[in-house]
């Protein structure tokens, strides 16, 4: 055996060490915990969402494609209009997580991008729903009502094998000018009623207070007049009661008047 004999078995040795460290390479691969796998064989999907740990395949034949399986989060944007047909743009975040174990289904399924396919088709038809159950004033007065009944209305629609832990929240919702400047007048004016009505009240519990006190005297007044009547001697009762001790002074005469106390 000759130099190039050599050469050429051992080049053949490693080209031979080379592929096998790329097919055990290939065999492995792991999905973490914040994920599931999707095996498929020339291009069939398993019916087993593959969880997360270490896993085998059969290199070139299979492969896995990883899903993030953590809580979604989205923002959206739509137009829709109220029951008295009021135009509104809406800016809104849904939530949700995906069914772990079927993840597989989805993916087969809808593909990728099934938030775009699926879910925001019910966004729009859930709030297209409810926003025409209210009058705008209404939303502006009941928001969270509002909200509410769009995610129960989503949590009953989105397929439950696919979707869960449905969460959707308002951000923002923008009315028209002139309707949002309507709504600022109304409120003006309600405030300014309340003010009115707060000085209603009081100027009506003053003029109850003065009639208290006024019957009250009169009462009063009543009672000394009676006892007067029924006792003559009451008026020089009270004067004694009310005399300071001087003598009264008069320009006429040295008589000195007093009250007759017999």
């Amino acid at each position: 055996m000759n130099f190039f004999d050599n050469t050429k078995k051992t080049t053949t040795t490693i080209i031979l060490a080379v592929l096998v460290i790329i097919l055990a390479a290939s065999s492995f691969y792991t999905i973490k915990s914040t994920e599931r796998g999707i095996l498929s064989t020339f291009g069939r999907i398993s019916e087993n969402t593959i969880e997360d740990g270490l896993h085998m395949k059969i290199p070139f034949i299979q492969s896995v494609k990883k899903i993030n399986i953590q809580q979604k989060k989205f923002d959206g944007h739509e137009n829709t209009y109220t029951r008295d047909v009021q135009t509104s743009e809406v800016d809104y975040t849904i939530n949700y997580d995906l069914v772990r174990k079927n993840v597989n289904k989805l993916y087969r399924n809808v593909g990728m991008d099934y938030h775009n396919r699926i879910v925001v088709p019910f966004i729009r038809s859930a709030m297209k729903e409810s926003f025409g159950n209210f009058a705008a004033t209404e939303i502006v007065e009941n928001r969270n009502e509002v909200r509410k009944e769009i995610e129960a209305t989503l949590r009953n629609t989105l397929d439950s094998n696919y979707f869960t832990n449905i969460q959707f929240q308002l951000v923002d919702i923008d009315f028209d000018d002139q309707f949002e400047n309507a709504i600022k007048e109304k409120q003006v004016a309600e405030q300014n009623a309340l003010r009115a009505k707060n000085v209603t009240i009081q100027v009506e519990e003053q003029a109850k207070q003065t009639k208290i006190a006024a019957e009250a005297e009169a009462e009063a007044m009543r009672i000394k007049a009676n006892a007067l009547e029924r006792n003559p001697k009451l008026v020089s009762y009270e004067a004694v009661q009310k005399w300071d001790g001087k003598m009264p002074q008069y320009m006429m005469g040295d008589a000195v008047p007093f009250i007759n106390l017999k």
